[in-house]
């Protein structure tokens, strides 16, 4: 897959339109709703004229007690019945994943210490481990990510990032669904500059490339 983003371009909302956004469910003979636990892997290359600017998303996997439900975790939007765990660039190129979780749970402030910098917002998404890995330019970067549900009623939901095959970030003790409903749905493809705001735009025309998609249920509920 390529992606496009016009100079000016930030979200997927706005003109000029950069980017792209939609939900998958995935191969029919991967059932997510299954899973206790997946991992989602793929590769990333961006344009030699890249500037990463203040940052932007990148797919990640979404759940939650409904498939309308579970697209309700992104874009200021927060809601105990959903989740999403989507990556971003960061300024310099700066790595992190970028997390809604369940806002009602005190369990979640766990991602808001994680090392080198984590900040989370009462509005927006947590950035979770920024500057523990760095994206590059011009070269194909392989993330992955390893999404584990909460039994219900327990705070011991897990989330790991892995680059270029590295454990880098993994937080425990979270609690990701708050009834039996909550089931792992999809990947959120998602990637454009932003950000809520024009402060977020590409300084550029510019590109990133995409391959290599692979998604597995490493448990079962």
């Amino acid at each position: 897959m390529k992606a496009t983003y016009p100079k000016g371009s930030y979200t997927y909302g706005h003109q000029p339109e950069g980017g792209f956004s939609f939900y998958a469910s995935g191969p029919s003979n991967v059932d997510l709703t299954t899973a206790k636990e997946v991992t989602l892997g793929y590769s990333v290359m961006f344009d030699q004229n890249f500037d990463w600017a203040k940052g932007g998303k990148l797919p990640g996997l979404y759940g939650g007690d409904s498939e309308e439900i579970a697209t309700s975790c992104s874009g200021g939007r927060r809601d105990d019945r959903c989740f999403s765990a989507r990556f971003m660039w960061r300024a310099e190129g700066k790595g992190e994943l970028y997390t809604y979780l369940p806002p009602s749970f005190a369990a979640n402030k766990n991602v808001c210490n994680v090392k080198p910098q984590s900040e989370c917002n009462p509005t927006y998404g947590a950035s979770v481990g920024r500057g523990a890995f760095h994206f590059k330019v011009g070269v194909w970067n392989q993330i992955s990510e390893r999404v584990r549900l909460n039994d219900v009623g327990q705070s011991n939901g897990e989330l790991e990032l892995f680059f270029n095959g590295k454990s880098l970030i993994n937080v425990g003790g979270l609690v990701l669904r708050d009834s039996a409903q909550g089931r792992i749905r999809g990947v959120q493809m998602q990637s454009f500059f932003g950000g809520h705001d024009s402060s977020y735009a590409s300084p550029v025309n510019t590109n990133a490339w995409f391959r290599n998609f692979a998604v597995a249920i490493t448990e079962k509920l």
